[in-house]
């Protein structure tokens, strides 16, 4: 008789276009830490949020304790045993640790009322067997990253989880947080608990795991025991090519009016020593996986996220990158990874984000001209192929690539020298990721230097001159484009070396 306690066979999920997930098997057994691996995209996070409920999968079985799990609902995924600590945790900050470990479960009186005294009783209970030191009656939001986890993992037990899936849950701890999450694990385990580990840190893997599985492309490569591994064997399951020791040049430090743009040494929490150049009419990609410090390092230049140390120089004039206003003065323009949130406000029409940064052009003596204005934004319309009805639709009816395409008109306008643009394409069909190509290339075409961070290989070479590979904060690789090797480049992000 086997001891899993999760059995998902033959599970297979497709997306328009893309074949997530082909005949999966996935067995983790009772009590046990099993690792999740594979590279973007293998198909870790959709094997995942079919488990979680949240996608429903187009063929297989799952069994939970040897019952049969219900496909697509999270609530009885949930009501089952098992919880998912995502790597964007999910607690309310406007509520204290007590309230967010109890939000479902809230003990009550016999009148139907919340019983305060019993909810702080058991939350002093939780905090107590982790052994952590934490204020029940803190908000949620004063946490540092690490308690916040912390708050996550009371709430699965308070919920008498009897599996939990931790999502990349080291990304963001200190070193501190790390060993006292590496405890905790280990006592759950003793306690009989299961737990599904995914991260890109392999080296944790040999810290906290029994078994491992690797995903690639959408399948299950291998399912081992960790004490069975090393990491050279691991980079080989998730790149598909045994480890060689070719050696490729790390991006060098060159000065000089031909570069636009320079990092040196470039440090803060999450970059270490990152030095990077730019070529007008060049576009340079950054890969790596979750945690690389890609999004980092651009919103460290950006000036978005602070510098420890580092200097920025733009056409051999040594620039400040204190906040966003400055970069934008001196010609650094940005398309985060987040286009809804940070990209654009969305319930504005389409001309008012088209000339959101650029709008002091269209000022006259007797204030703005909007005919101006909207001659320019179907200008941008026109030449960057957005579908819209016209310039005065609210840009959150439109598609992703379209609202992507306005951010790109929004810098374009305001002839932003220097593009950083994180994840173009995410979250778009195949169609618009072509034309975002072509939008970059014609824009390097016509002077603009750009630097895409992404998590798509594929998306890289066929669009960048170089590419530049990270691994736990550093640059560790360059590539020009004579030289692009995929193997190459995922050995590099997924081992550093």
């Amino acid at each position: 008789m086997s001891n899993y306690i999760l059995e998902m066979k033959q599970i297979c999920k497709s997306f328009p276009g893309v074949k997530a997930l082909e005949d999966v098997d996935f067995f983790v057994e009772s009590g046990e830490v099993h690792c999740l691996i594979g590279a973007n995209g293998a198909g870790k996070s959709t094997l995942m949020k079919i488990l979680s409920g949240a996608y429903t999968k187009d063929s297989g079985e799952m069994l939970f304790d040897g019952n049969p799990l219900k496909d697509g609902n999270t609530l009885a995924t949930r009501k089952a045993g098992i919880s998912v600590i995502y790597q964007e945790l999910s607690l309310v900050n406007e509520l204290t640790v007590t309230e967010n470990i109890l939000i479902n479960n809230m003990p009550k009186t016999k009148f139907g009322a919340i019983d305060w005294k019993k909810a702080h009783d058991l939350a002093k209970q939780y905090i107590e067997m982790l052994d952590i030191k934490l204020d029940p009656n803190a908000r949620a939001g004063s946490l540092s990253i690490g308690s916040r986890q912390l708050v996550e993992l009371m709430k699965c037990l308070a919920a008498d989880s009897k599996l939990i899936v931790m999502d990349e849950p080291s990304a963001t701890l200190s070193k501190d947080e790390f060993n006292t999450l590496m405890r905790i694990i280990a006592d759950l385990k003793k306690n009989g608990m299961t737990i599904i580990y995914i991260s890109h840190r392999l080296e944790e893997l040999f810290q906290v795991g029994d078994k491992v599985t690797i995903l690639k492309d959408g399948k299950n490569v291998a399912t081992e025991k960790v004490s069975d591994l090393n990491i050279d064997k691991l980079v080989e399951y998730m790149i598909g090519y045994k480890m060689t020791a070719n050696q490729y040049k790390k991006a060098e430090v060159l000065t000089g009016e031909d570069y636009i743009f320079e990092t040196r040494n470039f440090t803060n929490k999450k970059i270490r020593d990152v030095c990077i150049n730019l070529r007008e009419k060049e576009i340079v990609g950054l890969y790596g996986l979750v945690g690389s410090g890609r999004t980092e390092l651009l919103r460290a230049i950006y000036g978005v996220d602070r510098l420890d140390r580092g200097e920025l120089y733009i056409s051999g004039k040594k620039v400040q990158p204190k906040n966003p206003r400055i970069s934008i003065k001196n010609g650094i323009g940005m398309l985060p990874e987040n286009r809804k949130m940070q990209g654009l406000v969305l319930v504005l029409p389409v001309w008012q984000n088209v000339i959101m940064v650029a709008s002091r052009i269209f000022r006259g003596k007797l204030g703005l001209s909007y005919k101006r204005i909207y001659d320019k934004s179907r200008d941008y319309i026109k030449e960057l192929e957005i579908k819209t009805p016209s310039e005065k639709t609210p840009t959150i009816s439109l598609s992703g690539g379209n609202q992507q395409k306005i951010i790109l008109a929004k810098w374009l306008l305001q002839n932003s020298k220097i593009l950083l643009v994180d994840e173009p394409t995410q979250g778009i069909d195949v169609k618009a990721k072509a034309e975002i190509y072509k939008i970059l290339r014609r824009a390097a075409e016509e002077g603009h230097g750009i630097v895409i961070a992404s998590s798509e290989l594929e998306e890289l070479t066929s669009v960048c001159d170089r590419i530049l590979v990270m691994f736990q904060g550093q640059i560790v690789a360059e590539f020009d484009k004579t030289e692009i090797e995929e193997a190459a480049i995922l050995q590099y992000a997924v081992a550093g070396r």
